[in-house]
C-alpha cells in the first residue's frame, strides 16, 4: 500500500502540478523576470557554485561583479540544516557552498515586511567565468562538467584501507524557468569516481531534484518539491560493516502557505522512501521503509529581525517486510513538535533556528521508542562583500536492523567560510562533525571532516580547481576506526 501511495504522491508532485503552473496564469510563460511578491519559506537560485567535492550547482546569470547574484526565489538544490559537511554516501563529497544560500536567501514572507539576504552576498565561487546558460524556450539551461584526479590515503574508506590514485567525473545540469509568475527549478547532478590499478569498487552517485512555486494570489502560494538519490552506503558503520551495498532515496513534498494578517499558516505533506541493497533476509534484517508525515506551521509575520514560528508533525513509518513471528515489527507512529525563529538581521545575516522533540513509537513492545531532541539551523553571514560564512545543524532519525536497536539519531553540523581574492580567484575552508547514537544498543559513531580548496578561472568558461578533504571515523565498536585524506586537482567547464 505504501509503495502505491509513494508512486501516486510523486506523480502528483512531478507531473500534475507543473501542468497547473502553466495553466494557472497565462502571463507566467512570457519569459519576463520573476515578480517581487514575498513568500513564507521561499527560496532563491543562489548563483554559481563552489567546486569543492563531487558536484556542481545551478548557476543563474550574474551581473559580473564579485558575488552579485540574481533575485530568484527558489532552488531545487537548496541545503537546509546540515549533513556534517560530508554526505551519507561513501564518496567524500561536499555540497556546493551556494546550496545553503539558496535555502536561506528569501524575499519577505507573505503579508510581512521581513528582511532578505542581500543579492550581492558572495556566493562562494568565481564570477569571471559565471555561467550565462542557454536560453531554451522559457527556461535557462546551465551545463557544467568537472574532471579531476588525485590521491587518497585510504581509498577503501575502512580500517584496513590503503592509499591509491583516483579520478572523478562530475557532470551537472540545471534549469530555471523565466516565467513572470510561478517558478520551476530542476537539477541533475552526478559523479563517478574510480581507483586505477586497484580492485576497489567505483563510487557512482546521482541526485535529481525539482522544485515548483505557484503564486495563487498575493497571500497564498503552493510549493512542491521532489528528488531521487543514489549512492554507495558508507562502510565500517554498524549497519554496513562490510562496505557492500547501495542506498536509493525518493522524497516528495507538497506545501500550501497562506498569510492571514500577522500570521502565516502552512500545511505540508511529505513522503520519504529509502531502500538499501544490502539486506540479508526478507524479514529481520530489512531497513527498506517509507515515511509519511503531515505538518502544520504558524509563522509570525511582524517584519521584525526575529520572527518566531511553531510547528507540529504527525508521522507513520512502514517497512516493506512482512514480519513473521520470529522477527520484530518495526513499523512506527510518531509526532514531532518544534519551535524557533527566522532571522532577518539586515541584508547580511539571515537564516532559521529551530529545536524540539520527536517520538517514533514502534508497533512492537519488544523495543523502546525512538525519541530524542531535534535541532535544525541554517545561517548565512556576510561580514564583507568578498567573504561569506555559513553554518548549519541538522537532525536525522533512521531505522535499524540491529536486533535490540529501535533506530538511530544522527546530529550533524558544519561551518564554512568562502573568500574572493578577485573575480578569478576564490578560496574556501570548512569543518564538519557528525555523531550517531543508537537507541537500545550501546553503539556510538562520530565523523569529523574538514576541507580546503581553491578555484581559479582561466577563461570565461574554464576554471582550474584544487581541493583537500579529510574524514576521521570513530566508532565505539572495535576495529572500525579509520582516517582518510584526499587531494585532487581538476578542470571545470561550464557555459
Amino acid at each position: 500500500m505504501f509503495r502505491r501511495m509513494s508512486v501516486l504522491f510523486l506523480l502528483a508532485v512531478a507531473g500534475v502540478v507543473p501542468a497547473v503552473a502553466q495553466q494557472a496564469d497565462g502571463a507566467g510563460l512570457r519569459g519576463s523576470a520573476s515578480d517581487d511578491n514575498g513568500s513564507l519559506d521561499s527560496l532563491s537560485a543562489s548563483g554559481t557554485p563552489s567546486d569543492l567535492g563531487r558536484l556542481g550547482s545551478e548557476a543563474p546569470e550574474t551581473t559580473g561583479s564579485i558575488g552579485t547574484q540574481p533575485n530568484g526565489r527558489l532552488s531545487a538544490t537548496a541545503e537546509r540544516g546540515s549533513s556534517g559537511l560530508v554526505s551519507g554516501g561513501r564518496q567524500d563529497s561536499v555540497r556546493p557552498f551556494a546550496d545553503r544560500l539558496s535555502a536561506v536567501r528569501r524575499t519577505p514572507a507573505l503579508g510581512g515586511s521581513g528582511g532578505a539576504l542581500a543579492n550581492d552576498v558572495f556566493a562562494g565561487d568565481t564570477t569571471y567565468d559565471a555561467a550565462t546558460g542557454l536560453r531554451i524556450g522559457t527556461f535557462t539551461i546551465i551545463p557544467q562538467l568537472t574532471v579531476s584526479g588525485g590521491w587518497s590515503t585510504n581509498a577503501a574508506g575502512s580500517s584496513s584501507g590503503r592509499g591509491n590514485s583516483l579520478y572523478t567525473i562530475a557532470p551537472d545540469l540545471s534549469a530555471t524557468s523565466n516565467w513572470s509568475r510561478h517558478e520551476l527549478s530542476l537539477s541533475l547532478r552526478g559523479s563517478y569516481a574510480a581507483f586505477p590499478g586497484s580492485k576497489l569498487q567505483t563510487e557512482p552517485s546521482l541526485t535529481g531534484s525539482t522544485a515548483l512555486r505557484l503564486d495563487l494570489s498575493d497571500t497564498t502560494e503552493v510549493n512542491t518539491s521532489a528528488s531521487v538519490t543514489y549512492s554507495r552506503e558508507t562502510q565500517s558503520t554498524a549497519e554496513n560493516p562490510s562496505g557492500e551495498g547501495d542506498v536509493y532515496g525518493i522524497t516528495g513534498s507538497l506545501r500550501v502557505t497562506h498569510a492571514a494578517g500577522l500570521v502565516g499558516l502552512t500545511l505540508r505533506g511529505d513522503i520519504e522512501r529509502t531502500a538499501y541493497t544490502l539486506e540479508t533476509t526478507a524479514d529481520a534484517n530489512n531497513r527498506n521503509n517509507t515515511l509519511l508525515s503531515a505538518t502544520v506551521r504558524a509563522d509570525a509575520l511582524t517584519g521584525a529581525t526575529l520572527q518566531p514560528f511553531v510547528e507540529a508533525t504527525v508521522l507513520r513509518r512502514a517497512f516493506d517486510s512482512t514480519c513473521n513471528a520470529a522477527c520484530v515489527k518495526r513499523d512506527a507512529t510518531g509526532y514531532q513538535l518544534r519551535a524557533g525563529t527566522t532571522i532577518a538581521a539586515g541584508p547580511k545575516l539571515a537564516g532559521e533556528i529551530g529545536a524540539g522533540w520527536r517520538v517514533e513509537k514502534l508497533d512492537t513492545n519488544r523495543l523502546d521508542d525512538l525519541s530524542g531532541l531535534v535541532v535544525d539551523a541554517s545561517l548565512v553571514w556576510s561580514p564583507s562583500r568578498l567573504t561569506t560564512v555559513t553554518a548549519g545543524v541538522g537532525t536525522t532519525f533512521a531505522p535499524s536492523y540491529l536486533p535490540t536497536a529501535a533506530g538511530s539519531i544522527l546530529y550533524s553540523g558544519d561551518l564554512r567560510i568562502a573568500h574572493a581574492f578577485s573575480d578569478r580567484f576564490v578560496g574556501q575552508t570548512g569543518v564538519g562533525y557528525q555523531i550517531r547514537r543508537y537507541e537500545g544498543v550501546n553503539i556510538e559513531e562520530r565523523t569529523t571532516s574538514a576541507l580546503a580548496g581553491l578555484t581559479y578561472a582561466v577563461t570565461r568558461n574554464v576554471a582550474l580547481t584544487g581541493n583537500y578533504t579529510f574524514r576521521a571515523f570513530d566508532s565505539s565498536q572495535a576495529g572500525a576506526n579509520y582516517n582518510e585524506s584526499r587531494i585532487q586537482a581538476g578542470v571545470r567547464i561550464r557555459r
